[in-house]
């Protein structure tokens, strides 16, 4: 649930939550692990991590082309079409346990410049995804923050937002990280506009206890042991079974 880069240098991580849930041994679970977001390709649109990561779109000018965003990771009570979290939107509080939203995708190339390196981590999960960030021009100087994906709003239940299939202008746009709520991306409406998307907001159901979800750029566990500062690659689900007695 690792969002896609530009040139592989750049990207968001993606979020992590936990929580408790009480259920017999016969009950079903669904699981659907988030994907990362593919990395920006000349001349290819890239396409969004599984389970709501938002499609970056090269700039249609020169070599510049931006990744996609990165997938959430939910747990359901049901599957209902492929499992994607977004089809659960009419039943959410009653069959969404659990989500860790997944990274939006940035930055452009030019990630060692101090201004620039600011914005590197548009890390997803936690209660708000990042805000979507750019800047016009090359000075680097004059960052606007946009809206961000939060418990009760953002670019849609479950998808972080696409950037469109056709730019006119010389501004390659990456894709919003999947979530509750999907992460924004920016729409460029003047050339040389640079830009990273946002991640998409973790949640706990109110069926777990003792929950909480971590943002992507603070420290984690890790799959492999020991800790992380947000997740990269594909997402993951480590489930435990504590039987009663």
């Amino acid at each position: 649930m690792q969002g896609g880069s530009i040139y592989h240098d750049s990207y968001g991580r993606g979020g992590y939550s936990y929580g408790n849930y009480l259920m017999n041994s016969n009950k079903a679970l669904y699981i659907s692990v988030g994907g990362k977001g593919q990395d920006g390709t000349y001349q290819s649109r890239s396409t969004g991590g599984w389970n709501g990561g938002g499609d970056g779109e090269w700039d249609h000018q020169d070599d510049e082309c931006m990744g996609a965003g990165g997938g959430c990771t939910s747990i359901q009570t049901s599957k209902r079409n492929d499992g994607q979290l977004r089809y659960y939107e009419s039943v959410r509080n009653s069959e969404v346990l659990i989500v860790a939203g997944g990274g939006g995708a940035g930055l452009p190339y030019m990630t060692h410049i101090a201004e620039i390196a600011k914005h590197v981590n548009q890390y997803g999960g936690g209660e708000t995804g990042a805000k979507a960030w750019y800047d016009i021009g090359e000075d680097y100087e004059n960052s606007v923050y946009t809206q961000q994906a939060t418990q009760t709003s953002g670019y849609a239940f479950g998808l972080g937002q696409s950037a469109p299939s056709t730019i006119t202008t010389n501004s390659e746009i990456p894709g919003g990280g999947g979530g509750w709520y999907g992460g924004y991306t920016v729409i460029p409406t003047v050339g040389y506009t640079f830009a990273a998307a946002g991640g998409g907001s973790g949640h706990i159901g109110t069926m777990l206890t003792n929950g909480a979800t971590i943002a992507g750029n603070a420290t984690m566990p890790s799959p492999t042991g020991g800790t992380e500062t947000g997740h990269s690659g594909n997402g993951y689900c480590k489930i435990t079974w504590h039987p009663t007695l």
